[in-house]
């Protein structure tokens, strides 16, 4: 039933008459690591998050509003002693719930408690099959164990309609696994998501969350490499491999790491929102608040023609990302072959056949 209220919003969007259906709320910035491509960490402040009952409201809000996925980022989530009453809030208006995480440190028992509930998915941070390499990126601390040993808790007690995914960020220390990740991914009964890695220029030049580290960016000379991989993982998206990205944004992130150029239609403040750890609700965490998380009416707000307007302009002045939460649900509503490969990866395939 919720895969035909999911096609059913695609189709409204189709032809003309958006709902929004998917928001990331960052329910900290606090995390528990230093990755080296990251630095959203600085603007960890425990005293600024919604509270649990806060966060209720902003789960009742935004299921007004039509929001059938959410997921729930950092930071750390986890870092969050109130994560099973996160999670609860917007599963049980009836909204699919992924909590995206570094697997570092979780009890099984924690485990347990936001899968019971109602966590739907998870997606677990994952770059290198080599514990070396993994460590390097984690700034010198052990933790590739950890991570591989979450993965297996998660994947024992999530159900079995569950889509765990590993998120790779792809950078010049990995480019060359991963089509080993994907095989890794299948082993363990997980996915593979492949985000090409954004790093800022310089310190000043920050938007937050991307860090300034040269050391992980592809350079020229490995182009021919990122075609050869990029070809074998739509080869292999094509075969039904656990491949979450669809095939567009697999083509787009090979363009985006080549340097070209790849414009995808960006929905953002019409199919999807962010939400920071304070409740402010923007079209994405690059631009300015449109609302917050007991803004009156806010269902009714986000689907105003002034909240429109105003995310159109701010989506005119973004220089565009490679943010596959975004990218993919535009890709899904846009492309007849993203929603077919989509609900192929719900139903426990990468890819439909025959297309």
């Amino acid at each position: 039933m919720k895969i035909l209220k999911q096609a059913s919003r695609v189709v409204r969007a189709r032809v003309g008459l958006p709902r929004l259906v998917y928001a990331h709320y960052g329910v900290t910035h606090r995390c528990n690591m230093r990755c080296k491509m990251c630095v959203v960490w600085h603007q960890g402040d425990k005293s600024t998050e919604l509270t649990t009952s806060q966060a209720a409201l902003l789960a009742e809000n935004l299921h007004q509003a039509g929001v059938m996925t959410v997921a729930l980022g950092g930071g750390e989530p986890f870092i969050r002693t109130d994560l099973p009453e996160l999670v609860h809030a917007f599963a049980k208006r009836g909204m699919e719930v992924r909590v995206l995480t570094n697997g570092i440190g979780i009890r099984e028992g924690r485990i347990r408690e936001v899968i019971e509930a109602g966590l739907a998915h998870v997606s677990i941070s994952l770059d290198s099959l080599d514990p070396v390499v993994e460590r390097e990126v984690y700034n010198d601390v052990e933790v590739w164990q950890d991570i591989v040993s979450s993965m297996r808790r998660f994947r024992a007690w999530l159900p079995p309609s569950s889509v765990p995914v590993i998120n790779v960020c792809v950078a010049r220390n990995n480019l060359m696994e991963l089509p080993a990740l994907v095989d890794f991914a299948a082993s363990e009964g997980f996915h593979c998501s492949f985000v090409p890695i954004a790093l800022s220029p310089s310190e000043a030049q920050s938007d937050g969350f991307a860090a300034v580290a040269p050391e992980l960016a592809i350079p020229a000379d490995m182009a021919a490499d990122v075609r050869s991989v990029y070809e074998d993982l739509l080869r292999r998206k094509r075969a039904g491999h656990p491949i979450a990205n669809s095939s567009q944004f697999l083509k787009d992130s090979r363009d985006f790491l080549l340097g070209q150029s790849c414009s995808w239609t960006c929905d953002a403040g019409r199919l999807y929102v962010s939400v920071s750890p304070e409740g402010d609700i923007s079209i994405c965490h690059g631009f300015a608040p449109i609302a917050r998380f007991d803004t009156p009416n806010l269902a009714a707000l986000l689907r105003s023609p002034e909240v429109a307007g105003t995310a159109r302009r701010q989506r005119q002045e973004c220089d565009g990302c490679m943010r596959p939460c975004w990218a993919e649900v535009s890709h899904a509503t846009h492309s007849i072959r993203a929603a077919m490969e989509a609900v192929s990866t719900l139903h426990g395939s990468s890819s439909p056949k025959g297309i």
